[in-house]
């Protein structure tokens, strides 16, 4: 890993390769590929775009964001950060963070936001536990109907991320001495009563939803591969959809937050904290 380099990709010919990296990760189609003459204009405004390079100078992975404004506070929303299927599980996208983190503090902002599908469990622990982000906004249908091979045929809820760049939990997963991985939450956190279970071999079935809890923690099950299930039963997909969307809605609705993701043997939890009384 020391081979990779993580640089600001600021010149049009490097950003043209971009277009094409969103493919390979995303299975994008052409018409819905962020073109470089977008991402040249981010940059030359604040925005921060970052590659990830290999040995060879070839472009393994990048991230893209630009500065926004919310309730009068400054803020980096961080659109896209994705790495191609070979290099992935090294450590790339997370040493993209480290630096979109750098690049956002120098900046003088403390507060990255971004969005992803609350159904994929990778993308659910790498924001959450290894990042130390925070959820408790929950978006219907979010970008509408997409055509990509991560997204086909079921609506584009999304989560919403809040990354507080200073915050003592987010320092202790950045601190680049301490390269081991957070060790997975104990305890009362693995005792938490379910809000959503799932049932069922090879795939799971939403069951046991439970929307009245009134305590500290709740745990919310998603299955662990759900782009799996989703090319297989299509039906099912759009069933845990519907179920885990009630589940979200109704506790970030009651005060509580996605703090935390945790992966047992068969299901995915999302650790649910409540932040305030009902």
């Amino acid at each position: 890993m020391d081979d990779i380099l993580i640089r600001p990709i600021t010149d049009i010919e490097a950003l043209r390769t971009l277009e094409e990296v969103q493919q390979r990760v995303w299975g994008t189609p052409d018409r819905d590929v962020v073109p470089s003459h977008q991402l040249l204009a981010a940059t030359a405004a604040g925005g921060v775009v970052l590659g990830a390079f290999a040995r060879d100078n070839e472009v393994i992975g990048f991230c893209y964001g630009f500065v926004g404004q919310r309730g009068g506070r400054l803020l980096l929303y961080s659109h896209m950060t994705g790495v191609v299927e070979e290099w992935r599980g090294k450590d790339v996208g997370f040493r993209l963070k480290q630096a979109q983190r750098q690049e956002a503090l120098a900046r003088g902002l403390d507060w990255m936001v971004w969005t992803f599908d609350p159904l994929q469990s990778t993308n659910a622990y790498f924001n959450l536990h290894r990042l130390g982000a925070e959820a408790s906004r929950y978006y219907v249908n979010y970008y509408g109907e997409m055509p990509d091979e991560l997204n086909r045929g079921v609506e584009s809820d999304r989560l919403e991320v809040d990354w507080f760049l200073r915050s003592p939990r987010v320092v202790r997963r950045m601190d680049s001495a301490a390269r081991s991985e957070p060790t997975e939450e104990s305890g009362d956190t693995a005792n938490a009563p379910v809000a959503l279970a799932g049932s069922g071999e090879p795939l799971p079935r939403p069951v046991d939803s439970v929307l009245d809890l009134h305590v500290p923690e709740v745990r919310l099950g998603i299955p662990l591969d759900f782009t799996a299930l989703r090319k297989t039963d299509l039906a099912l997909a759009r069933e845990w959809r519907a179920a885990s969307r009630r589940a979200f809605q109704t506790y970030f609705g009651r005060g509580y937050a996605a703090v935390d993701f945790i992966r047992p043997p068969s299901l995915g939890y999302y650790v649910l904290r409540r932040a305030r009384a009902d």
